[in-house]
């Protein structure tokens, strides 16, 4: 089940990326090549390598990847979008139309929300799976 889950987490996720990016085209908001990269490895590329792995033998790297990934996008998102002034602040976006505002906006609180919940799950996916594994280690002693 939890590779399900996972996996629809990421396919919504790289919907709602997609869509937030589209509106950082709208409105001209460029970031810089290292918050690109970022952006590239860890919100874009991450999540889909830890989807693909969790259906393998590799399912563990799978979900830590996928935790830290989420993690990490939220953390970056957060920062970027309710904290540091920048025009990729939801209360300093450059000028354009109410309906770019609209989408930035409405696309950032869903991706914040969207990477609470993810990294959340994947901490108790984990969590979940190290108590399976202390209670098969202990009950063997």
């Amino acid at each position: 089940m939890a590779k399900i889950v996972i996996t629809v987490l990421v396919a919504i996720h790289l919907a709602v990326t997609l869509w937030h990016g589209n509106a950082h085209t709208e409105l001209s908001i460029a970031l810089p090549p290292g918050k690109n990269v970022f952006v590239v490895v860890v919100i874009l590329i991450a999540p889909l390598v830890a989807a693909a792995l969790v259906w393998t033998r590799h399912a563990l790297v799978g979900l830590w990847i996928f935790f830290v990934s989420m993690l990490g996008a939220l953390l970056f998102g957060a920062y970027h979008h309710y904290i540091l002034v920048s025009a990729d602040n939801i209360g300093h976006l450059p000028h354009g139309n109410a309906n770019a505002h609209w989408t930035f906006i409405a696309s950032a609180g869903a991706l914040a929300l969207l990477e609470v919940a993810s990294a959340l799950y994947g901490a108790f996916c984990l969590g979940r799976r190290s108590a399976r594994s202390h209670s098969t280690s202990t009950s063997t002693l």
